[in-house]
C-alpha cells in the first residue's frame, strides 16, 4: 500500500448535482442510501457488506435505497453522491465488470481513476478541476444516456422540495401540482428516484446544512434554517443515511477543505 499524503486536507465540495468526498475515513460506513453513489478505494480494497453478504472490490456504484456497510480498511476513498434523476447512474452502469447483493463493482479503468484521485487529493484541487474531472469521468461523450428521460412530473416535485427547503409541503400539496394522486406520487417518486419523498426530503435538507456550513454558518444554525428541529436531529439524520458522524467531517477545519457551489 502507497505512503498516503498526511498533510493532505479531506475533501468535500457540494454542487447542485453532485456531492464529492475525497479523503480517508475513520470507520467503516453503515449506509442507508438517500442517492445513487460512486465509491472508489485509492490504496486498497473496499469490502461491501449487505444481508450477510460481501463484496471485495476497488470501486462500486451503489443504487438510491440500499441498506449496506462499506470498509475501506486505513485506505483514502472518492465518493461521489450522484444526480438524482438517474442520469449519472445510467451513464456509469454498463462500464461496471460486476453484479452483486444489489450492487455494481469494478470500474472500468479503475486503476487510471484511482491514479487521477490520488493527484487531485496530493494537490489539494480546486472544486472547478474536481468537477471537470468527475464531468470528464462519468460522462465523456457528453451524451444522454440511451433511453433516459427524467419524468417531469418527478422534476417538478424535486423542485418544489428544493424551493423552500424549510417549508414542509405535504404530500398532497406536492400530488396536487402535478395533478396525480397521493398514491400514485408516492409510487412514482420511489419508481424513478429510488426512495421514498420524505427520505429525499431528509437527504436535501443535509445537503443544504452542509453548504450552510460551509458558507460560515454554526452546525447549529445551519441545521435549524435547514429544517430540522435541532443539531441532534441532524447528527442523527446524517449519521443514518450519510454513514459517518458529522464531526468527522464538517468541526475539523484544518483538516478539509468545504466548498459548496
Amino acid at each position: 500500500m502507497p505512503m498516503l499524503p498526511n498533510d493532505a486536507p479531506i475533501l468535500l465540495y457540494l454542487w447542485d448535482k453532485r456531492t464529492f468526498y475525497l479523503g480517508p475515513l475513520e470507520e467503516p460506513l453503515q449506509l442507508s442510501q438517500a442517492a445513487s453513489m460512486l465509491v472508489l478505494s485509492l490504496d486498497g480494497p473496499l469490502r461491501i457488506r449487505r444481508q450477510g453478504d460481501e463484496v471485495t472490490c476497488r470501486s462500486a456504484l451503489l443504487p438510491a435505497g440500499l441498506a449496506l456497510s462499506v470498509d475501506t480498511g486505513l485506505s483514502r476513498v472518492a465518493v461521489c453522491y450522484l444526480d438524482v434523476f438517474g442520469e449519472d447512474f445510467a451513464l456509469l452502469a454498463p462500464r461496471m465488470s460486476g453484479e452483486a447483493i444489489g450492487m455494481r463493482f469494478g470500474l472500468d479503468e479503475e486503476a487510471a481513476c484511482a491514479q487521477q484521485f490520488d493527484t487531485l487529493h496530493r494537490g489539494s484541487a480546486a472544486p472547478e478541476q474536481v468537477y471537470a474531472w468527475l464531468e470528464r469521468l462519468i460522462n465523456p461523450r457528453q451524451q444522454v444516456p440511451a433511453g433516459f428521460a427524467p419524468d417531469p412530473r418527478i422534476v417538478r416535485v424535486v423542485s418544489l422540495i428544493k424551493g423552500d427547503v424549510a417549508c414542509n409541503h405535504s404530500i398532497d400539496y406536492l400530488a396536487e401540482q402535478i395533478a396525480l394522486s397521493v398514491p400514485r406520487l408516492t409510487q412514482l417518486f420511489r419508481q424513478k428516484i429510488g426512495i421514498p419523498i420524505r427520505r429525499y426530503r431528509q437527504w436535501h435538507r443535509l445537503f443544504v446544512s452542509t453548504t450552510s456550513v460551509a458558507r460560515g454558518l454554526s452546525l447549529t444554525e445551519a441545521a435549524v434554517a435547514a429544517g430540522f428541529s435541532d443539531s441532534a436531529h441532524f447528527c442523527h439524520t446524517f449519521r443514518s443515511i450519510i454513514g459517518m458522524k458529522p464531526s468527522t467531517v464538517l468541526t475539523q477545519p484544518q483538516r478539509i477543505r468545504l466548498f459548496a457551489g
